[in-house]
């Protein structure tokens, strides 16, 4: 979309919650992520308006997820609020509890991603103090480390308005019947018995389903198709030390782990208040629809 376009686009769904067009100020197409910009620009205003406490940017490895998360808070702290981001990557569990776990249910347990590797626990704590609170809420918020693999010191942030980005935040249990068959060759020669992608269902059922009700609104960026995400994963891979990239190989099993919830997320995304974009290969930004909300 040209920039006439998108503006036009961004008011007709988000202008109704404002009662008054949306307003956006002219951008530099030149730069890159311009149309996160706008897309900002429209949202903040919105979500100011609504008074949300919470709100979730949610996609596939390499969509612009982290990117629109510092833009909106910055646009957000513009308009005067004190909002915050913190990654679903933060509540990773310790690189000891993985290796706990994956001795105890799988193997692939070890490496951090699926549903089941976070500390839900603690994500939970930081998300009701954010949904059941009014004003400015201090918050201890984990961090993560992923050239350690591991955590590190949480930090402390004041906030009226939490962002959390994550590629997996509002997915939905599959039903039993589709876990019967790989979908890649990692879960053909390593997940064999599907003990572990039905563990990992098991954990968006019991203990993340409760967190997505937590949150107020929601963005849902999505890829023309799953192979989009492993170039943007390698693009990812090559802006790295070259002592920090992995090989083609290991970039191949790695983004595996994700596949079947990527795919999955864009079949049934979670029905909820917010906005689902539809992304270029360029990721610029194809098309915007609002969400079903399911009350």
């Amino acid at each position: 979309m040209d920039p006439s376009q998108l503006a036009t686009t961004l008011d007709a769904v988000l202008g109704a919650s404002l009662d008054r067009p949306v307003r956006i100020q002219d951008v530099d197409t030149q730069q890159p992520f311009w149309q996160w910009s706008m897309l900002a620009q429209a949202l903040a205003p919105v979500l100011l308006a609504q008074q949300s406490r919470v709100v979730a940017i949610t996609g596939s490895q390499g969509s612009g997820k982290s990117t629109l998360a510092k833009i909106l808070v910055q646009q957000l702290n513009d308009l005067g609020l004190a909002a915050v981001c913190v990654s679903l990557d933060d509540f990773y569990l310790s690189r000891q509890d993985r290796v706990e776990l994956g001795g105890r249910v799988h193997p692939l347990l070890v490496t951090r991603g699926v549903p089941g590797t976070h500390d839900s626990q603690l994500m939970g704590q930081v998300l009701k103090q954010m949904s059941s609170s009014t004003g400015s809420v201090k918050l201890q918020l984990p961090q993560f480390d992923k050239g350690l693999d591991d955590r590190v010191a949480d930090i402390e942030a004041t906030a009226e308005l939490l962002v959390i980005e994550g590629w997996c935040l509002g997915v939905q249990p599959q039903p039993a019947a589709l876990l019967e068959q790989p979908v890649n060759e990692l879960e053909r020669s390593e997940d064999t018995h599907g003990i572990w992608r039905r563990w990992s269902n098991e954990q968006i059922q019991q203990n993340y389903l409760p967190l997505w009700s937590l949150i107020d609104d929601w963005v849902l960026l999505q890829p023309p198709e799953f192979a989009q995400v492993l170039q943007w994963r390698r693009q990812q891979e090559l802006a790295l030390p070259s002592a920090q990239r992995m090989s083609e190989a290991q970039l191949q099993r790695f983004i595996q782990h994700y596949q079947r919830l990527t795919q999955w997320q864009w079949q049934r995304p979670i029905e909820a208040s917010g906005i689902g974009v539809a992304l270029t290969p360029e990721h610029g930004i194809a098309h915007i629809r609002a969400l079903t909300k399911n009350r």
